[in-house]
């Protein structure tokens, strides 16, 4: 499949005391850059934004980071595209911070769905290249986390939101990757809200505090 990302970007409104810090958003099946993005402005001014659009793009409309077989509750990724899905975004990530003039000790991501997946995916693949992580309706995928946890994972912050009420990707999907997270990684909170396959507005606040406070970090 072609791996060529398309991005929408917000420069940062409010300067930081060296190379701006980097905020990734990764959109869910069918869906595309400007979805995510429009919530760039309730994030903190600091962030220099990339809302990327996943290289897939769907018969029907709408993009996709791999295929997806089944039905909402029992979906089934396709082994291929997601391989190819989670390299295409690895190296994407990993060049953004040269490309960019960021901080490369400050990338974030914030992936829904399908992104939230591979958010988590790449989390497990590469922590050291990332700051923290906001999976949001999505789930630990155990064919993107083989073998034992990275050590560096037990120090990457995560934030994960879920809705009880999802039929898209059912809770206990995202208990059992609270259950396999909590245990190993120190900064990790997860947070549930009485909504479907959606952020609930609670959670798009959760997610500027919980950011803005990686960013106020000493050191940081």
């Amino acid at each position: 499949m072609a791996t060529t990302i398309h991005t929408v970007e917000r420069k940062p409104k409010a300067a930081s005391a060296g190379p701006a810090p980097l905020l990734v958003l990764l959109h869910g099946y069918g869906s595309n850059e400007r979805d995510l993005f429009a919530f760039a402005d309730q994030i903190d001014p600091r962030l220099h934004i990339v809302s990327a659009r996943a290289p897939l793009a769907l018969p029907w409309g709408g993009f996709a980071w791999y295929h997806l077989g089944g039905a909402p509750g029992r979906l089934a990724p396709d082994a291929a595209s997601r391989a190819s899905g989670i390299d295409a975004l690895d190296k994407f990530v990993a060049a953004l911070p040269g490309r960019l003039g960021t901080d490369p000790a400050r990338t974030f991501l914030l992936g829904f769905s399908q992104g939230a997946i591979l958010s988590l995916g790449l989390a497990w693949r590469a922590p050291e290249r990332l700051a923290g992580i906001i999976p949001v309706s999505g789930y630990l995928d155990p064919e993107l986390a083989e073998g034992p946890p990275p050590a560096a994972l037990t120090g990457l912050p995560i934030l994960q939101l879920h809705g009880t009420y999802d039929d898209v990707i059912p809770v206990r999907a995202a208990h059992l990757t609270r259950d396999a997270l909590a245990p190993v990684v120190r900064q990790y909170r997860y947070h549930e809200y009485p909504v479907g396959h959606t952020i609930h507005p609670d959670g798009l606040r959760e997610i500027h505090g919980w950011l803005a406070a990686r960013l106020d970090e000493p050191g940081a």
